[in-house]
């Protein structure tokens, strides 16, 4: 009787640790998205579209074919992070960004939406967006 309750009490006390490291394991998937979104911002922003470009990859390892000598006639003026939602396993996520922006040659102001699907590579512990490149016109 006593070994089948110190087996249930062995028992409870794994359970808590790996339900413990479940939850750091989650907490710094989130965190990593946080840096990487920080991230991606930043390149948006300071013109490192190379750097903005690394972060798009299909779950399949395909990059979108962007024209890099093109883009650089842009520059990002405002980013806004209008809705930013996960899903329970915190392995993907939705963010709809607003992204000011104006081509150096005209110097008009333009607005792009933008609807990103992220997803994290648990291989590379890294967070990727299967989205398209924004689109500045």
């Amino acid at each position: 009787m006593k070994t089948a309750g110190l087996v249930h009490i062995v028992l409870i006390c794994m359970l808590c640790v790996l339900s413990g490291c479940q939850k750091v394991q989650t907490q710094k998937r989130v965190n990593n998205f946080d840096k990487s979104m920080t991230s991606y911002e930043i390149a948006l922003r300071w013109a490192m579209y190379e750097d903005a470009l690394s972060y798009h990859v299909s779950p399949e390892g395909e990059q979108p074919e962007v024209d890099l000598e093109a883009v650089k006639a842009f520059s990002v003026t405002r980013i806004n992070i209008a809705e930013k939602l996960m899903n329970g396993d915190q392995d993907e996520a939705y963010v709809r960004i607003i992204v000011d922006y104006y081509q150096e040659e005209t110097g008009v102001v333009r607005t792009v939406k933008l609807e990103q699907y992220w997803w994290y590579n648990e291989d590379l512990r890294q967070w990727f967006t299967k989205s398209d490149f924004p689109d500045f016109k």
